[in-house]
């Protein structure tokens, strides 16, 4: 089982260059991916977000990208020269009429905006993006390592849920005949209490037809077939999990619910509380099985 909460870094170094990727991932119902990528590697996005979407099916991931630079060669340096030589000359204009007590520096020039750019040498593009997406590839191995590790915590929470919805069941069975029995002497009370001669004919009639909606039978059934099937479903490797879980758990909080508007014994109504307990827990944890 493959859980939608993990985390995971990478980080590849070559030709000047270190590059580091770090991903977290929560819930989400489809695949949600924030990629967060310096300005000199924005061209390689699309190939990043393929990497990811081969990898991952569903989640929500924030995907932030470092870029170092370790030597000179791959840096590039790129300023607005024009914007430089006019500023110069009003610096030393400006200097020479004593409204300004020094000439221009770079570090003047470093202060403006857009004035000068510092970027990678476009020389190492191909070489950037490769390390780009090595770095990206480790990273969602760990992160893929994380989900594993947290699936099987939570496949563990579902096989006990499993288990104990079989010994709620297993518990509810030879209560059911007393469930019925119950509601045909129900009626045979009110009918003693109220003192009035009622056709036996239609009286049975009327015993039967409550014995009928007191019957849970089917809801028994039905949801002896979910807990078998969710034990199924915990046992195959399929893709989307996390989906056929929630349909399956949605299912049988519907049988309990009708079992529970139905149940007359105190017995059956603890335990389908209980019951109902346990599949809101598993459901609130299926949202996060990917």
């Amino acid at each position: 089982m493959e859980s939608m909460t993990g985390y995971g870094r990478g980080a590849s170094e070559g030709g000047g260059l270190r590059i580091a990727t770090e991903i977290r991932g929560v819930n989400h119902k489809g695949l949600d991916v924030h990629l967060l990528l310096p300005p000199a590697l924005m061209c390689h996005e699309m190939a990043c977000r393929r990497l990811i979407r081969d990898r991952i099916t569903r989640g929500h991931m924030d995907v932030r990208v470092g870029l170092e630079f370790l030597g000179e060669e791959a840096v590039e340096v790129r300023y607005a020269e024009g914007v430089a030589r006019a500023l110069g000359h009003l610096s030393s204009r400006l200097a020479s009429d004593g409204a300004l007590a020094r000439g221009m520096t770079l570090g003047d020039l470093l202060a403006l905006p857009g004035a000068v750019q510092v970027g990678l040498n476009p020389v190492l593009d191909e070489a950037a993006g490769a390390l780009l997406l090595e770095s990206l590839g480790v990273a969602l191995e760990a992160f893929l390592a994380s989900r594993f590790d947290e699936g099987e915590r939570l496949l563990d929470q579902f096989q006990r849920g499993q288990r104990s919805m079989a010994a709620f069941l297993a518990h509810l069975e030879p209560l059911l005949p007393a469930q019925v029995e119950a509601a045909r002497q129900k009626l045979a009370l009110r009918v003693e209490q109220i003192a009035v001669s009622v056709d036996p004919a239609r009286l049975e009639q009327e015993v039967a037809l409550a014995a009928e909606r007191a019957d849970v039978a089917e809801e028994f059934e039905r949801l002896v077939s979910h807990q078998s099937a969710l034990g199924g479903l915990l046992g195959e490797r399929v893709s989307d999990r996390g989906k056929r879980l929630d349909h399956l758990l949605q299912e049988m909080q519907r049988e309990v619910s009708t079992l529970l508007a139905k149940a007359g014994l105190m017995e059956i109504t603890q335990t389908g509380l209980e019951m109902r307990l346990l599949v809101e827990q598993l459901r609130e944890q299926a949202q996060n099985v990917a």
